[in-house]
C-alpha cells in the first residue's frame, strides 16, 4: 500500500480555495490512494497557521477527523523528543521547525520518504538517516 507523510502546507492548501496551491492540492490528494501519515505537531501548526479564519480552521479539523475516521491518515503523537532535538540542531540553519522535526522523525521511524507539503525548500535539504531524500509532492 503507499504510504505519505501530510505536512501543514498541503492541509491549508487544500482547505483554502484561495490558496495558489489549491487545485493541485486538491488533485493530488482526490488522486492518492494509501494510507496518509502526519503528527499531532502538524495539525497543531495548522490550527495555529488558519486562526485568523474561523472557517478554514473548521474546515481543516474536520478534514482531519474524517480522514482519520475512514482510516485513510493515522495520526502519530509525538513522543521522541531527544530524537526532535538532534534533528532540530542538524537542521538549525534552515531553521527546521517543530513540526517539521516531527515528520522527519516519523520518516525515520516508518520509512515512508514520500510527503504532500508546499515547502519543497525544506523537504529538499533534510535527509534521513542513511543520507535518504524525501520524494516531495505539491512543491512549491
Amino acid at each position: 500500500m503507499a504510504r505519505a507523510l501530510v505536512d501543514t502546507g498541503a492541509v491549508v492548501a487544500l482547505v483554502n480555495r484561495a490558496d495558489r496551491r489549491h487545485a493541485a492540492a486538491v488533485e493530488w490528494f482526490r488522486r492518492f490512494r494509501g494510507q496518509l501519515l502526519t503528527t499531532e505537531a502538524v495539525i497543531t501548526e495548522t490550527a495555529y497557521v488558519l486562526a485568523a479564519s474561523p472557517a478554514h480552521l473548521r474546515a481543516a479539523l474536520l478534514w482531519f477527523e474524517r480522514a482519520r475516521a475512514a482510516g485513510l491518515l493515522l495520526v502519530e503523537p509525538v513522543s521522541d523528543y531527544a530524537a526532535l532535538s538532534r534533528i532540530i540542531a542538524q537542521y538549525a540553519s534552515l531553521p527546521c521547525d517543530y513540526a517539521d522535526a516531527s515528520l522527519i522523525a516519523l520518516a525515520e521511524r516508518t520509512g515512508v520518504t514520500v510527503i504532500a507539503t508546499v515547502d519543497q525548500r525544506d523537504f529538499s535539504v533534510y535527509r534521513l538517516r542513511g543520507r535518504r531524500r524525501f520524494r516531495v509532492v505539491l512543491g512549491n
